[in-house]
């Protein structure tokens, strides 16, 4: 392992001690690129390994490619970033198209300049803060339940954020050694716009341990009098950490709470918001040990299972089921998954001519391996002829059948290409499918067995058998949580009834679930079943 580590250094540093004149650089690449490929194509896929000077030269081509947008510029810096293998591989492995790529870079040649000791100590740690901090924050950050004024936030220079925490890390005052997390880790660390005095606090007052994290939760007081008289945003002038441990809280403030001093003590953390008894609720998770997340701390406080979402700081869009499903499994720190990774990057650097045996490797080994699946998608699109993409997205329906956002994915793309062909009827299959698991919020991923029955039926065109089959769930999974059941079963129930001409049955359903729910006017469920109920009268025949 040593020797292999050692050799990849060679690689690098040897390559930029023969080529430090920066108008050399394009035609170096070329040679580099040239070299490269005749290696793999003599020696095969498996000669591309990781950790290997294959992947160093591989890494150090990238690289090279990022030249022309820097525009001539800082090139002392783009050298030194250059030499420094691990920065280089984390940055290519997890930069995406949705990425300012420009801006990461520039704060990377910032920290380079300014930090470049901390650079070369945490360069996963500068990548995280790179491809975070290349776009503002929201401007709802933390959540929408709390004025903006009241928010302590600044805006974060990565220079100093980067200092701040190589001196934490320096000093032991983090429950991770920062190194031994990865890229994708280290996101849900550096993903707030606090300022120290906000993060130090919780270091000082939030005493609990990694292995009891999730009772950080609890421990801030519920204020029951203010949920009941419906204030459900802050009411107070100030939202720092110290007021919110003393005024109390209620659900997102404890979540939000949780969230942040976690960050504060070096545990990457999520902030979840979903459906529970009487509505909205919050929660959190973190990582408990490198690769395994710990997901429902606060879920089930007060509340019955709520199913939640997040958001991937690196983009702040909603985290998909299947990503978080991948992300809480810790796949990325598996071999396989490296290797996969790796030949699938390759395949996408050289494209489908020298790539496509790379990407059908990556799929032997890693069958679910998504990034795989999505390239090869992308040039059937390209290329293939309509039956080999028809044959493609069938495949990917059926390899990631259990993943409902990916199996509405790949019905979808089906869809596009039966109307493209004129097969009304298998279209409108199509089309029923996707209203169940898309537009219908997916009775199977949220409420279980019972309720895939009324997805099958309304997917049928069976109405009467749809109707049977809800009030049956209905009454069977009553002792759930109100928000979960009305949310993830009344509301698709009732909108999919309306896309399909069926007001009748949108009607008996809502009948149905008032006499089953029970729930307050004045509740957030009860003022959407409200809604929803004028919704279906407005949609009934006239006289």
């Amino acid at each position: 392992m040593f020797a292999a580590f050692g050799a990849v250094r060679s690689v690098s540093a040897d390559w930029w001690e023969q080529n430090q004149n920066p108008e050399s650089w394009g035609q170096a690449r070329e040679a580099l690129g040239t070299e490269l490929q005749a290696k793999l194509n003599r020696e095969g896929v498996a000669a591309l390994k990781p950790d290997s000077p294959t992947e160093a030269e591989f890494r150090l081509w990238q690289w090279l490619g990022e030249w022309p947008e820097f525009n001539g510029q800082n090139a002392k810096e783009f050298l030194e970033l250059g030499r420094n293998p691990d920065l280089i591989r984390a940055f290519l492995e997890h930069v995406r198209e949705e990425d300012r790529r420009a801006q990461a870079l520039a704060i990377l040649v910032k920290m380079q300049r300014e930090a470049p000791q901390e650079v070369k100590d945490l360069p996963c740690l500068a990548v995280a803060l790179a491809i975070v901090l290349d776009q503002p924050f929201p401007k709802r950050w933390p959540h929408f339940q709390v004025p903006l004024a009241a928010v302590p936030r600044e805006e974060v220079d990565p220079v100093r954020r980067l200092q701040e925490m190589a001196q934490l890390q320096s000093r032991r005052r983090y429950a991770f050694d920062l190194p031994t997390l990865t890229v994708n880790e280290l996101k849900f660390l550096v993903d707030h716009p606090l300022p120290e005095s906000e993060m130090e606090w919780a270091r000082k007052n939030v005493p609990t341990s990694r292995s009891s994290f999730d009772k950080v939760f609890s421990s801030i007081r519920y204020d029951f009098d203010r949920l009941q008289a419906g204030v459900l945003t802050w009411p107070y002038p100030s939202y720092r950490l110290a007021d919110i441990k003393e005024k109390g809280g209620i659900c997102v403030d404890q979540g939000y709470f949780a969230a942040m001093a976690g960050k504060a003590k070096g545990l990457p953390t999520l902030f979840f918001t979903g459906q529970g008894d009487s509505g909205g609720h919050a929660w959190f998770g973190y990582l408990d040990a490198p690769g395994r997340w710990v997901t429902d701390c606060g879920r089930y406080a007060e509340e019955n299972y709520p199913v939640g979402n997040a958001q991937d700081p690196q983009t702040w869009k909603p985290i998909t089921d299947t990503e978080l499903t991948f992300l809480a499994k810790g796949r990325e720190r598996s071999d396989g998954y490296r290797q996969a990774k790796l030949w699938t990057d390759y395949a996408v650097a050289v494209g489908p001519k020298d790539g496509e045996k790379f990407l059908e490797a990556a799929l032997a080994l890693q069958p679910e391996f998504l990034a795989a699946w999505m390239v090869k998608g992308s040039w059937a699109q390209e290329g293939a002829t309509p039956e080999a993409r028809e044959q493609f997205w069938l495949a990917f329906v059926k390899r990631f059948a259990r993943y409902p956002d990916l199996k509405v994915l790949g019905q979808e793309k089906l869809l596009e290409l039966a109307k493209a062909s004129g097969d009304t009827q298998l279209a409108k299959n199509l089309e029923r499918q996707i209203l169940v698991q898309n537009r219908t919020k997916r009775f199977d991923l949220s409420i279980g067995a019972t309720a895939v029955q009324v997805g099958e039926k309304i997917a049928a065109g069976d109405w009467v058998g749809a109707e049977t089959a809800y009030r049956q769930a209905l009454r069977e999974l009553k002792g759930q949580s109100g928000g979960h059941l009305f949310y993830f079963l009344v509301v698709p129930f009732v909108e999919s009834a309306l896309a399909d001409g069926q007001s009748k049955s949108a009607k008996n359903a809502l009948q149905e679930a008032r006499r089953v729910l029970k729930v307050g006017k004045d509740t957030l469920v009860g003022k959407a079943l409200l809604e929803l109920e004028n919704q279906v009268k407005a949609a009934e025949p006239a006289g």
